[in-house]
């Protein structure tokens, strides 16, 4: 919902940001939703907007060139074409082409579909929608000064604060003496060399000398505050982020997604090192240079120090620039370079996935195009750059030329000495070496504030599901009620839509639905993974957010249907749910999983590593370990999602008898796809389109003409059709015989 993009959606819109002739149209009460661009007129390229209100949809093009009230609209939908889309929305008296677009703005236009059949086909309540969308769109909108982010920043590496302060005082330290050596070779010049003061040689030799050790003694002692600090930042910052991590609740994992965080955690941690190191420490060295070299050039020449200050205005002034403008460019850059580490991610996770479908070459491209994108935004970084800082530079060059003009001819004219000339000159730059290291100070400081305001995002998230206050500790029975239930993951598409449902304390439940019809999201707020924006989840007459988090998920568990597994061995995947396990229990719940046999095939039986996700087992061994875990608990309620779609039937039948044997007298709610694994439930539950549309018992729902007698007469012919082709096979192979005999 970005609003800086003409290919984006503007969702409630400021009133700054709706243009005037659209104001000029609205009437009173009336709000706008959300606004979107085409990019053709007709056939031919040009701009139109397409405005949907909490009344209506108008297309404007600096005029009202069409106006539907959406009392009558039935639904909206995209038409695609080869390289076009048409925005079509279906009324009562026919069907309308309102816009047609570029594919380039289709996942625009897909978002401002999807809100308009939330207000006509969901009737989602207006209020409610409008709550959400407002909510989502407010997420990572907090912008912070530079001076705002360093601040918060330094507050968080507090306790390392004495060894930050020692890596200055050394760094400045050197620096300093650094000031020495000019001052040593004007005496070596006026004072030795042209006076002939053979006496003084000794000196200056042994100054110089000293100069050195203790520069050698400094630069020993940097070395090690350095390394010290750069380690002890990034422990602290990532130790931070990684603690978050765990707090967060999965709406925002969803948001930002594996490589997103990822980032955050490796990359922008390191850039906030490589930055404090680089831009902040230094900023102290090189301000105490300028000011300790602007005074010693002061006392060797006022005249030449006036001309070697002229830059610094234009330096200033480009300093204003680049800031006003540097982090718009950086935030773009690295939104990039997030999009590469999330499609690396993508394939390492899902390495099986892409090369069983031989998808090795799109994800390359993938990869390359995203790599484009990230050096196109290098290279807008780059052109930024250089509209100020070549300007920035000519200045100061211009600068010392003439010093060594005027200075010059103070030599030749005998009122000035070489030494003091030459000592100046040396001075010169190593004040104008800080003065340029300011700049580069102040243009990292910039990029240290993006990167520690992408660190402080994560870290200023609340999670949507917090234990309340008087949150209590309860021992379930295992009754469930739904009340009115609503829930969007993106404030846009509804996964549950007024979900009401009882369970009653050991009533075995099944649910089922085609795919997308909210069946998992309703397990996952069964388990208090997310809240629901509307409505309530209760537990024995107690609500999920009045029971503390422990508790519920000591005594609720769920196996997914795809499950992943840590990277350990099969005994620690088991144990998971339950500390301070007997491996006499871990075997036992292995059993009753039917994985006991195939783990004690493995060389090392239960201390056979699984690899990453579980990547060592088949599918139907994840399920069963998993299932496993989750029987260890000894649950009061026990969520299963399709608990025998990876096995094999054999095991699916054993599975299924031992699942009805350790789920009487247990809230049990397995999810499932193959009807035949909720022979045992007591009641089904039938979903669409996140409502719950039907429910009763097997024989109930087949004597009526709903749509669970629809999926169990699909599955039924897709088991007469298996039959009748084995049938066809058997025939034909005997037929074949007879012919040959």
């Amino acid at each position: 919902m970005s609003h800086a993009e003409d290919n984006s959606i503007l969702v409630y819109p400021s009133p700054d940001e709706i243009p005037l002739f659209v104001k000029d149209l609205l009437q009173n009460g009336e709000e706008v939703v959300a606004v979107v661009k085409t990019d053709l007129v007709g056939g031919d390229y040009g701009e139109e907007q397409v405005v949907l209100t909490n009344r209506r949809i108008m297309v404007v093009n600096e005029k009202l060139s069409n106006s539907l009230p959406l009392s009558k609209v039935v639904a909206a939908s995209i038409r695609g074409y080869i390289n076009t889309c048409v925005l079509t929305v279906d009324t009562e008296e026919g069907s309308n082409s309102l816009a047609v677009f570029t594919r380039g703005r289709l996942e625009a236009f897909d978002k401002f579909v999807t809100i308009i059949n939330n207000m006509v086909v969901g009737k989602i309540p207006y209020e409610l929608l409008k709550n959400q969308l407002l909510s989502k769109m407010k997420e990572g909108q907090k912008q912070r000064s530079v001076r705002a982010a360093i601040l918060r920043l330094l507050g968080l590496l507090k306790p390392i604060a004495p060894l930050l302060v020692a890596s200055v005082v050394v760094a400045v330290a050197i620096r300093l003496v650094g000031l020495v050596q000019p001052y040593l070779m004007k005496i070596l010049v006026d004072d030795v060399l042209t006076a002939g003061r053979a006496d003084l040689l000794i000196y200056v030799i042994v100054g110089l000398l000293a100069i050195n050790l203790v520069n050698t003694l400094l630069n020993t002692l940097n070395a090690f505050f350095g390394t010290k600090l750069n380690v002890a930042i990034v422990n602290t910052l990532r130790s931070r982020v990684y603690r978050k991590l765990h707090e967060l609740s999965l709406t925002h994992y969803d948001r930002f997604g594996s490589g997103g965080l990822w980032s955050r955690v490796v990359d922008d941690v390191n850039r906030v090192q490589w930055f404090l190191t680089s831009a902040f420490i230094p900023l102290f060295i090189n301000a105490s240079m300028v000011a300790f070299v602007g005074v010693t050039l002061a006392t060797l020449n006022l005249w030449l120090t006036l001309i070697a200050l002229m830059p610094i205005p234009v330096s200033v002034a480009g300093n204003l620039i680049y800031r006003k403008a540097a982090s718009r460019y950086y935030h773009r850059l690295w939104r990039k370079w997030s999009r590469i580490v999330s499609v690396i991610s993508d394939t390492i996770n899902a390495a099986i996935l892409v090369k069983s479908f031989g998808k090795e070459e799109d994800f390359t491209k993938k990869f390359e195009g995203y790599q484009t994108d990230y050096e196109r935004a290098q290279m807008d970084v780059f052109k930024f750059e250089q509209q100020i800082w070549p300007a920035v530079g000519l200045a100061f060059t211009a600068s010392s030329l003439l010093i060594w003009w005027f200075g010059g001819h103070d030599v030749l004219k005998g009122s000035m000495s070489l030494g003091s000339l030459m000592a100046f000159t040396s001075y010169m730059w190593q004040f104008y070496s800080p003065v340029f290291g300011l700049i580069e100070n102040v243009r990292n400081l910039q990029l240290l504030a993006v990167a520690a305001g992408r660190i402080f995002e994560i870290l200023d998230l609340e999670p949507d599901v917090q234990e309340a206050p008087d949150a209590i500790d309860v021992e379930l029975d295992g009754g469930i009620e739904c009340e009115n239930v609503w829930f969007t993951y993106d404030g846009i598409h509804y996964a549950l839509k007024g979900v009401t449902l009882r369970i009653r304390r050991g009533e075995r439940i099944g649910l089922v639905g085609p795919s997308g019809s909210g069946k998992t999201t309703l397990a996952k707020l069964f388990l208090h993974l997310y809240d629901p924006q509307v409505g309530s989840i209760k537990y024995d007459d107690t609500d999920a957010k009045r029971i503390k988090l422990n508790s519920l998920k000591d005594q609720v568990a769920i196996v997914l249907q795809n499950p992943v597994l840590l990277d350990a061995t099969i005994a620690d995947n088991i144990a998971l749910g339950k500390g301070d396990v007997a491996p006499e229990e871990i075997i036992a719940a292995a059993k009753a999983a039917k994985a006991h046999d195939f783990v004690m095939k493995l060389p090392e039986a239960y201390d056979s590593e699984v690899g990453m996700q579980g990547s060592r087992l088949s599918g139907g061994e994840r399920a069963r370990v998993a299932l496993a875990a989750a029987l260890l608990k000894n649950p009061k309620v026990l969520i299963l999602d399709e608990p025998t779609a990876a096995l094999d039937a054999l095991t699916e039948d054993e599975v299924t008898e031992e699942l009805e044997k350790m789920t009487k007298g247990r809230t049990t709610i397995i999810i499932a796809h193959r009807l035949s694994t909720l022979r045992f439930t007591d009641r089904i539950v039938v979903m669409e389109n996140g409502k719950v549309v039907e429910e009763g018992t097997h024989e109930d729902l087949l004597q009526r003409d709903g749509l669970y007698k629809k999926l169990w007469e699909a599955q039924l012919r897709g088991l007469t059709r298996m039959t009748t082709i084995e049938a066809n096979e058997q025939v034909s192979r005997e037929e074949y015989v007879t012919q040959v005999q």
